[in-house]
């Protein structure tokens, strides 16, 4: 009788823990990887943007030497999302104008890719279950 009971607290705990999924992501999260080339070179520094269609969580991953991941820890649940890469143009962005006042906002960085790909994407990607690498070959702006 107490290995009956012992089998029955087993199986219990292996039934909690499987439901509360031991720190599992209730989201699904998937990883990405990739790379961003513009005009044929790889993009050395920015950031890929993924927006959510429908439902979904938005994310973003770094741009180093043309090519970006996000961990499964912080990557996406599966479904449709709009791409969006920003990279601003070196040099910009980070100095004040000559005349600017004391405590003056910096002006924005110019922007290296074109607005197709950033504010007004209209370029999209399925994330799956398993393997996710999205390869994006910009064209335009950047030289």
């Amino acid at each position: 009788m107490r290995s009956f009971g012992i089998a029955i607290v087993t199986v219990c705990i292996a039934a909690l823990a499987t439901t509360a999924g031991c720190g599992g992501d209730s989201l699904g999260r998937q990883s990405i990887a990739g790379s961003v080339n513009v005009n044929g070179a790889p993009l050395e520094k920015g950031t890929v943007n993924f927006q959510p269609v429908d439902k979904g969580i938005p994310g973003a991953g770094k741009v180093s030497g043309g090519k970006f991941s996000i961990a499964r820890k912080d990557g996406l649940p599966v479904g449709k999302y709009r791409v969006g890469i920003n990279a601003p143009v070196p040099g910009t962005g980070s100095e004040a104008p000559a005349g600017a006042m004391p405590g003056e906002p910096l002006p924005p960085p110019q922007e290296l890719i074109p607005e197709d790909w950033n504010t007004k994407s209209e370029h999209f990607v399925d994330v799956t279950t398993g393997k996710n690498e999205f390869n994006f070959d910009v064209k335009g702006k950047a030289k």
